[in-house]
């Protein structure tokens, strides 16, 4: 019985599995877009220093965890906002900075320029090292 093909296919979707768990959660510099947000899209003033703005989706576990992170990180950090909104409920934002799967975690300076994203779920360390790199 040839069982390489199966073989080859469970090497191939095990090296892709590897690589897609690898890229998420990291925060990457944005191309420059020139994306901005506004007080008025927000509905809350923009941070001192960081607005940490996360898309989210009704059952979205992740989601939940990314917020728990995040919530638990910036609450003591008061140059640093975070709010989370509803993909469902604001499509003019996920059409405007392209969304694309939630969790979507996008950061953005103290005049509302989009300086860093994350898709899935980021660690601590990440969140706070993409946060001290703010300006």
């Amino acid at each position: 019985m040839n069982l390489w093909l199966p073989i080859l296919v469970l090497a191939l979707a095990t090296g892709f599995g590897f690589w897609w768990r690898s890229k998420q959660g990291k925060f990457k510099n944005p191309k420059t877009t020139g994306s901005y947000i506004s007080k008025a899209e927000l509905g809350i003033d923009l941070a001192s220093r960081v607005t940490i703005v996360q898309f989210s989706s009704a059952f979205c576990s992740p989601c939940k965890a990314t917020a728990a992170i995040i919530t638990n990180l910036t609450k003591e950090m008061p140059d640093v906002a975070y709010i989370q909104i509803k993909s469902e409920e604001r499509l003019d934002l996920i059409e405007k900075f392209k969304i694309q799967s939630t969790p979507t975690v996008v950061l953005f300076d103290k005049s509302g320029l989009e300086v860093g994203r994350a898709v899935g779920t980021p660690t601590k360390e990440q969140v706070l090292a993409s946060i001290a790199a703010v300006r």
